[in-house]
């Protein structure tokens, strides 16, 4: 039975301090070698995540933005994936790429987040409304890589504000009676279309593979709350270390905990699996 490994990146298969994939580097390209795809699933966009594949060669598919979108390089299925799905979700063509859309487009989230935030006068500021520096300072990143994490399709990131009091709660109820959810992703919370979820994602994913390959074996890897329904859509699911060596919280007993932090749990889960 092929094993198909689906992956968080910031604080699993990514440094949580300084996004290093270099950790993780060898198993990935081992996992590639012997022909386990290893499909990133983050809140990261397409821009942020295309920089990922390119550095570890991965060519399997992606998904973006929390489960916001799934894309699937052209050719990658010996189906065709409307066909397959036809009727099911809105299917477009970008670049090489099919894109299965789950999600609400950028400027329906961002319209949701400044009538929330007007309606119970609170402060809370995402990619569009600070600058490139901003965001630096903020995030700690290179210029180049905020330009990637700014460039959004279906979701917007808060970055600076209180998350702690009534006045959010508040917000984030308005965000639901819209349509839209607000979830922790370890450093940030991220804004996005109710329908955007890792776990519908993975589901979705899955039966592509299931079609192509007979039933697929399917191993989930994540750290923080916005990855529970990535763990809790596969067949076995891992929690790796938070950087305190503490690891999430959940009432949820398949999932597994795995000893390391970050990457270095990822690669423990990883070598599990190389069997060449």
């Amino acid at each position: 039975m092929k094993t198909v490994v689906f992956t968080d990146l910031d604080g699993t298969l990514l440094d949580f301090q300084d996004y290093s994939y270099q950790t993780a580097a060898l198993l990935v390209h081992q996992l590639r070698q012997q022909g386990t795809p290893v499909v990133f699933c983050s809140s990261k966009t397409k821009a942020e995540q295309e920089y990922y594949r390119n550095a570890l060669n991965n060519l399997d598919p992606f998904i973006v933005e929390n489960g916001s979108a799934v894309f699937i390089p052209d050719g990658y299925f010996s189906f065709s994936i409307a066909d397959k799905l036809s009727g099911q979700y809105q299917i477009v063509s970008e670049g090489n790429f099919k894109v299965i859309i789950l999600g609400e487009s950028y400027q329906t989230v961002r319209k949701g987040i400044e009538q929330a935030r007007e309606e119970v006068a609170i402060q809370l500021l995402g990619y569009a409304d600070l600058s490139l520096e901003e965001i630096r300072m903020i995030t700690r990143l290179e210029e180049a890589f905020v330009q990637r994490a700014a460039t959004r399709d279906f979701s917007e990131t808060l970055l600076k504000g209180d998350k702690s009091g009534e006045g959010f709660r508040q917000f984030q109820d308005l965000l639901s009676s819209r349509g839209l959810s607000c979830v922790s992703g370890g450093k940030f919370h991220t804004v996005m279309g109710q329908g955007s979820d890792k776990g519908k994602a993975i589901k979705v994913l899955t039966e592509l593979f299931d079609q192509e390959y007979g039933e697929v074996h399917t191993i989930g890897l994540g750290d923080s709350a916005n990855d529970l329904p990535l763990l809790q859509a596969v067949d076995v699911g891992y929690l790796v270390q938070k950087p305190d060596r503490t690891w999430l919280t959940t009432s949820d007993e398949r999932i597994q905990k795995v000893e390391g932090v970050g990457p270095k749990g990822w690669v423990k889960v990883a070598q599990s699996l190389i069997t060449v």
